[in-house]
């Protein structure tokens, strides 16, 4: 049986990479083990962080949704079962008679490799004084979101200032047309003006 990554982090297999981030956060506060003094703290915070690495990667998580669907989504009884799906199966059983000596749940290697280094940074992580961990590590999940917005606000930004340079540009060289040259006025300043609010936002971070 693969391990439940969604169940790991309360959350179900329609989650949001949002959700996942904020559902990661406050399980690793919790089961710090220099926090949390719970017997089990320590693997189940290593178990937290593998299931938030292989979720949050896009990649991960494509190539974890087709074998969490095979072991998890509800499957029509059928005794049609086709040949691929019996293939599959069996991969399945071979690994998992493997599983404790070699840590391979997964019929996909690249999965097993990075379920594998999530673990191996899970007790990096555990190791860490908590002061050093929320900081360091909970710190650059916090700042995701904003990276994100930030870099998605400089990219329209540039696109506005470029429109409306090419509006203008357009509205020069055609006679009598003015729809041109105002968007183009409308558009250049707005560009401008974003650009300068998201450039204000990383020097702010900056400090």
């Amino acid at each position: 049986m693969i391990p439940n990554y969604y169940q790991r982090l309360g959350l179900t297999k329609n989650a949001t990479k949002e959700e996942i981030k904020k559902a990661y956060r406050s399980l690793a506060l919790k089961y710090h083990p220099d926090r949390n003094k719970n017997k089990d703290a320590h693997q189940k915070f290593i178990e937290i962080n593998e299931a938030y690495l292989i979720l949050y990667d896009e990649e991960a998580r494509i190539k974890y949704n087709r074998e969490y669907d095979f072991y998890f989504k509800p499957k029509e009884a059928s005794e049609s079962t086709n040949s691929n799906q019996r293939q599959q199966e069996s991969q399945y059983n071979r690994n998992n008679q493997r599983q404790n000596e070699n840590e391979q749940a997964f019929s996909d290697n690249d999965l097993n490799n990075w379920a594998k280094n999530a673990r191996k940074q899970g007790q990096d992580f555990a190791s860490m004084a908590f002061g050093e961990f929320s900081k360091q590590v909970i710190g650059f999940v916090k700042e995701t979101g904003f990276q994100l917005g930030n870099t998605l606000m400089i990219f329209f930004a540039m696109i506005l200032t470029m429109s409306g340079c090419g509006n203008l540009v357009a509205g020069l060289a055609t006679n009598g047309d003015i729809g041109n040259p105002i968007l183009g006025i409308v558009m250049l300043p707005v560009g401008i003006v974003l650009y300068r609010f998201a450039n204000k936002n990383w020097e702010n971070k900056k400090e």
